[in-house]
């Protein structure tokens, strides 16, 4: 075992509640509480019960629940099936220097997991935070070590896998025998073709979960696999440098690329005439952006997943409708007002923002008015970078747009096992995990 090996899966059986800071507590229950606000939104994407179906057959049991409905899955089953909902909308939390989404990977393995091993609320938020900080660390290093862009589940798969070892109780080498078999069979998934032809395959999160949770279970029964590549080379600082606190939230249901477009559309639309409908007010506009986010779709959306990657809809939507939500997301899409308007949306790539790419995602807008008057705002960062004042607080309007409304949702008893819980348990107790988090 190499001494990063040793450090690594040192970390992974060994760090307690205790030893995470009170504030990085309180980030991953709020991460939480996110989660559970984006799997109630995207209940109904038609992708979701998609999944729950296939579920079925990808994983048949009685260990674990899918969110979507309640149904009992095998523990796999449940974190593919859960993995497809936390990512349905592209609402879910994300890194910049990975390019994607941890959360969606890490949080539906672990809660496949925790039921499995029958583990209480404490366990599983212990893991929850394992799996972050290596999923994290091992996006960076893929990247580093390969240049083209990999979806999520190509490294969140490594998250997954040691969530579920610390909740499987593995030992060190069980643990890195998990990590190389998540990291082997981990999806090779281009995602920059899904973000120019937008379908179902998206992030791949689903497929990262379902490989993290089988890479820990196999290990645990003797299958071996070569060494993970992550696991030799240096972890870096792990239990003293928290990537937790480097997760962005989204304010709106897309792809993060056009939420800086959307919020200053959203800004520069606040000098429109007053009473006068944008259509017939704005006669041109322009999204100066980086060039990654020019690789997003441009056509009116005839589905849910060519909104969310999507530069131009988005951008119409918010000047249309004075927001971009869930219910501009799953469409349908055919308001002959934001029609309007994306025919008149220009998208030009600026140099000095592609150069900040991906440690800034900078946008700016333009609105050339009929009366003459040119709108402008930006260059703004997307909502809900972590150093935002306003994280906590796009939290909280998730979680009052769409859990408030969700009355049966159910706490669960401090230091019972998960086992046996159904879905507005399991959603209740990511709702709470800010209490648990924070020690209240």
């Amino acid at each position: 075992m190499t001494t990063s090996g040793s450090e690594l899966a040192g970390f992974i059986e060994g760090v307690t509640l205790s030893d995470v800071p009170p504030a990085v507590r309180r980030r991953v229950g709020l991460l939480l509480t996110d989660m559970a606000a984006v799997c109630i939104g995207g209940r109904r994407a038609p992708t979701s019960l998609i999944a729950a179906e296939h579920a079925g057959v990808l994983g048949r049991g009685d260990e674990a629940t899918a969110l979507l409905d309640g149904r009992r899955l095998g523990a796999t089953g449940a974190a593919w099936a859960n993995g497809v909902l936390a990512n349905a909308l592209d609402f879910d939390d994300g890194h910049r220097l990975t390019k994607g989404h941890p959360g969606a990977v890490v949080i539906p393995a672990a809660l496949a997991a925790a039921q499995l091993a029958d583990a209480d609320a404490d366990e599983l938020l212990v893991a929850i935070i394992v799996g972050y900080e290596v999923a994290i660390r091992a996006g960076i290093a893929l990247h580093a070590r390969d240049d083209s862009y990999h979806a999520s589940g190509a490294w969140g798969g490594l998250g997954a896998a040691a969530a579920t070892a610390r909740l499987l109780g593995l030992d060190a080498a069980q643990t890195l025998t998990a990590l190389g078999l998540a990291e082997y069979h981990a999806p090779i998934a281009p995602i920059m073709r899904c973000c120019a032809d937008p379908a179902m395959t998206k992030d791949a999160c689903a497929w990262g979960a379902f490989v993290g949770v089988s890479s820990a279970l196999l290990a645990s029964g003797g299958f071996t696999s070569v060494r993970s590549e992550f696991a030799l080379g240096p972890v870096g600082s792990l239990g003293s440098r928290w990537c937790i606190e480097d997760l962005y939230v989204k304010a709106y249901p897309c792809c993060r690329w056009s939420h800086g477009a959307i919020a200053a559309a959203l800004e520069a639309s606040a000098g429109l005439p007053a009473g006068a409908p944008p259509a017939a007010a704005v006669e041109r506009v322009r999204i100066r952006t980086f060039a990654a986010a020019d690789g997003l779709a441009t056509v009116v959306p005839a589905t849910t997943e060519e909104a969310q990657y999507n530069l131009v809809w988005p951008v119409a939507c918010a000047l249309a409708r004075g927001r971009f939500g869930v219910e501009e997301v799953l469409g349908p899409f055919d308001e002959p007002a934001v029609a309007a308007l994306h025919r008149r949306v220009e998208v030009v790539v600026d140099a000095e923002f592609t150069a900040a790419f991906p440690a800034r995602r900078l946008t700016a807008v333009e609105l050339v008015l009929a009366d003459g008057r040119v709108l402008e705002a930006g260059p703004l960062e997307a909502p809900g970078e972590p150093d935002d004042p306003e994280w906590e607080a796009i939290v909280a309007r998730k979680h009052a747009q769409l859990i408030d409304g969700e009355r049966d949702l159910e706490p669960t008893a401090p230091g019972a096992g998960l086992r046996e819980l159904g879905a507005p348990e399991l959603l209740g107790l990511l709702c709470d995990a800010g209490a648990v988090a924070s020690g209240a």
